[in-house]
């Protein structure tokens, strides 16, 4: 199915925050990884058990590729940066987040619950780095190259287009190598659909991002989560039609009249941990969009925050 030089690391684990797939390349030098997975040790040792398994060791990296900076897909930098020291490649925009990880508490707008008196204002806001601490550590990680986009990104002998799809990440990005029809997702695509925010890129670039993954000629999607697919074309398009139900729901649940944002998105994500996150913040993301389309109006905190149709 891959190439000689490819291998790909599935992740059997179904339970959220999965640890990333991990896409490993071989060339003259040694070893390349596309994403490392979750801080745990348990996860690192599956991610070296993959190299062992293709005749490698840690040390035979000399290069990592980071599609963006969430914890599930570098979390264990902080194991391999304890025994080896790589070249890092990250997008410009995730750079100051690998270094800083606390900045991801504005990516992924952790605010807006307190906002919308979801949950009350605690003296200290959530932190997204202790959320996920338990279950899918993250680490920081400074970068040595920024991956363009304006370039092909060269890795062995495979040569990938490199497409930004942002909208769960800012500077999130899928690889294309146009030579063997090989998509690398990341999160933009895959058997779970992701969560986007606002402050990430939104659902319009969201669905910006699927419709340049759409233009392209492949024949194998790789995600971040889940099975390969020979069919890409397929895997894109259930994705989009998935996140465009949501904004049918929000539609929907609107046609009765007004209602509060904090009720309409428990009646949107009907799991109670979804309007902490990330339900508010994927609702966020769909009002803003209907809001610029002018098919929604969003009254503000002196009303009660309170989102209705257009016309209703």
């Amino acid at each position: 199915m891959l190439p000689e030089g490819m291998h790909f690391l599935r992740v059997e684990e179904s339970i959220w925050p999965a640890s990333a797939n991990v896409l490993l390349i071989r060339d003259h030098d040694g070893a390349i990884l596309v994403d490392v997975g979750c801080g745990s040790e348990k996860a690192y040792s599956r991610v070296k058990d993959f190299l062992s398994a293709h005749g490698l060791r840690m040390a035979d990296v000399h290069t990592v590729i980071l599609t963006h900076a969430h914890p599930d897909h570098m979390g264990a930098m902080k194991h391999l940066l304890q025994e080896i020291s790589p070249r890092v490649f990250l997008h410009p925009l995730e750079i100051p987040l690998a270094a800083e990880p606390s900045r991801l508490n504005d990516t992924f707008d952790v605010g807006l619950p307190y906002r919308y008196g979801i949950i009350p204002t605690p003296p200290e806001e959530m932190d997204i780095l202790e959320y996920f601490s338990d279950s899918c550590a993250m680490a920081s990680a400074r970068a040595t190259d920024e991956i363009r986009t304006d370039v092909e990104l060269v890795l062995g002998e495979f040569a990938f287009q490199v497409i930004e799809t942002p909208g769960h990440a800012q500077g999130l990005v899928s690889l294309f190598n146009r030579e063997n029809g090989i998509l690398f997702t990341a999160d933009a695509v895959g058997d779970i659909v992701t969560w986007y925010s606002p402050s990430s890129g939104g659902f319009t670039r969201f669905l910006e991002g699927l419709d340049r993954l759409s233009r392209l000629p492949a024949t194998l999607l790789l995600p971040s989560h889940g099975s390969p697919s020979k069919v890409p074309s397929r895997e894109i398009e259930r994705t989009r039609t998935r996140v465009l139900r949501r904004e049918e729901r929000v539609i929907k649940e609107l046609v009765s009249g007004p209602i509060p944002f904090p009720d309409l998105v428990t009646r949107v994500f009907k799991h109670p941990l979804m309007a902490v996150f990330p339900g508010t913040q994927i609702l966020q993301c769909h009002l803003d969009k209907l809001e610029m389309e002018g098919r929604v109006i969003c009254r503000g905190e002196d009303e009660g925050w309170i989102v209705e149709l257009v016309g209703k």
